[in-house]
């Protein structure tokens, strides 16, 4: 190699670590998919060249976390319980009992996140480890804001928000957006037809949230924060609120439109990767389909023991009713329940399922998902029509918004019917409409100007650079009644009411005077 040569490469090697960012991630431990969207996030920042630190704040213990080459340090943090999240968060009970429409999003994880941000705020070495880092940037799940009171207590000089799902209502208030109740319900229960009664049950649940929820929440975490660092250190709402940049794993293409901020940024479909040739067995089996393969799976949180025996026994019954297609099933334990399977010629079961690979084979007509956001986000770009089983958090939002656009069809975990499978799996495989949306959605989302994993690195490597974005992009901090233009109602209701009032009085007093006058001419 030659001096010049030697010369250049240096010269890149500097200018590399000249534009490189300090990046702390403090993520929340939720889910492993959770986990395994925030390790695509920092591996194309490590590919930039930046510098990754994680603190993990592990409310879910039993999620399982892998070093990540490349990243230097590590901080953890946990309850002193272990099992603790399981033994209290409810939808972690039966998931094909669907309770009645709540009112309350996930009220549990509320205590949760406020006892365990207790820990992180009384952690003065987890305090040290976001100062002595001296970062540029800190990003967050922001499900709750933990985070954000660490790293405005670390002097962090800018903060993301990097949601592995669709918003939550306090995403949408800290950035200053409207969310009418008559049209939008919340990412839990998102089901909202117009109706009178749809439209009182958000009316009435957005208010609890707008005014007694969300401040009740916040003034939790307040007074830990004033405890610990003082009173003069900012509200939880203001540092919410100064969230430089919001990135959603989401998509514009699937995602109900919606008003929307500068600070927001869609990346859904970020690290989505190229399909890797098939093993040789799977490859076989999709060869004895003379017409496709469906493919079947519930996930990593939803075992194969959880779903009840009656259930599974219906959907053999529904698949046995389509012989030309071949049903791939995810199930932990093939050894298990041989009997259920003992005629079911054309349903296999497989232990591990590469989702994303068949998901790209065009052998593949139709995919049975319970619709978390990675598996919602897969199936659109890819094109392939989907069956929805919704179990819990935003996956009733996301199947959702795959049968609005009539790429999917619902069926609920409580109507788990055979008929009700059959019926829909007919629709899905043989209305050709399915199939022609979900390829026009998938083309939409890969043919997007600005593609995710450029628009992801270059607005964060933007926002780290130029601390004190939020000044520039955050919408006025104005009050319901300024917002709605309370004064001008108020005015124009007045007006109306004093000229009614005015008129009648003219009106009336005319009268009688007609009257009076009519009656002395009769005397007279």
């Amino acid at each position: 190699m030659s001096k010049k040569t030697i010369l250049i490469f240096l010269i890149l090697i500097f200018a590399s670590c000249a534009n490189s960012l300090n990046i702390v991630f403090y993520i929340n431990v939720i889910a492993q998919t959770h986990v395994s969207f925030f390790t695509k996030s920092i591996n194309l920042l490590l590919s930039r060249g930046h510098n990754i630190d994680i603190v993990y704040a592990k409310l879910n213990d039993r999620v399982i976390l892998k070093d990540i080459t490349g990243v230097k340090n590590v901080y953890e943090i946990e309850f002193a319980e272990k099992n603790h999240w399981h033994n209290n968060m409810a939808y972690l009970g039966n998931p094909f009992i669907k309770p009645s429409r709540p009112f309350l999003d996930l009220p549990t994880y509320d205590g949760l996140a406020l006892e365990l941000c207790d820990i992180a705020v009384k952690d003065d070495n987890l305090l040290n480890f976001l100062k002595k880092g001296e970062y540029d940037i800190g990003i967050f799940s922001d499900y709750d804001p933990c985070a954000a009171i660490m790293m405005r207590a670390a002097n962090i000089p800018s903060t993301a928000a990097l949601l592995p799902t669709a918003m939550f209502q306090n995403h949408i208030l800290n950035a200053g957006l409207p969310s009418p109740s008559s049209i939008y319900g919340t990412t839990i229960v998102p089901e909202n037809d117009g109706s009178f009664y749809d439209k009182m049950f958000h009316f009435i649940k957005s208010g609890y949230n707008i005014f007694w929820r969300l401040p009740k929440f916040y003034s939790g975490f307040d007074s830990l924060t004033r405890a610990k660092f003082g009173k003069s250190f900012p509200s939880t709402k203001t540092i919410e609120e100064e969230v430089d940049i919001l990135f959603v794993n989401s998509n514009e293409i699937i995602e109900r439109p919606r008003p929307i901020s500068h600070k927001i940024k869609y990346i859904g479909g970020i690290g989505v990767p190229k399909a890797k040739p098939l093993s040789k067995e799977i490859d076989e089996l999709l060869n004895t389909s003379s017409k496709g393969t469906v493919i079947f799976s519930f996930g990593t949180q939803i075992p194969t023991k959880r779903v009840p025996i009656e259930i599974r026994r219906n959907f053999v019954k529904a698949f046995k009713k389509f012989p030309d297609f071949l049903f791939l099933w995810k199930y932990d334990n093939v050894t298990e329940d041989q009997e259920l399977f003992k005629d079911a010629n054309n349903v296999k079961r497989i232990e591990w399922l590469p989702q994303t690979d068949l998901l790209q084979d065009e052998r593949v007509k139709c995919f049975i998902s319970h619709m978390g956001m990675n598996s919602f986000i897969e199936t659109s770009i890819l094109g392939i029509p989907v069956l929805s089983i919704p179990l819990i958090v935003d996956q009733q939002h996301n199947s959702q918004n795959a049968q609005n656009r009539e790429t999917g069809i619902i069926v609920d975990r409580d109507s788990l019917t055979s008929e009700n499978i059959e019926k829909a799996l007919s629709k899905l495989l043989f209305d050709s409409k399915y199939m022609e949306n979900a390829k026009k959605i998938g083309k939409l989302m890969r043919d997007k100007p600005e593609q995710s994993e450029k628009l992801f690195i270059e607005w964060l490597e933007y926002v780290g650079n130029n601390p004190g974005f939020h000044n520039i992009v955050n919408l006025p901090n104005i009050s319901t009644f300024f917002y709605y233009s309370g004064d001008v109602i108020l005015f124009v209701f007045s007006f109306i009411v004093f000229t009614t009032w005015f008129l009648y009085r003219f009106v009336f007093s005319k009268i009688r005077i007609s009257i009076s006058s009519s009656k002395k001419i009769k005397d007279n």
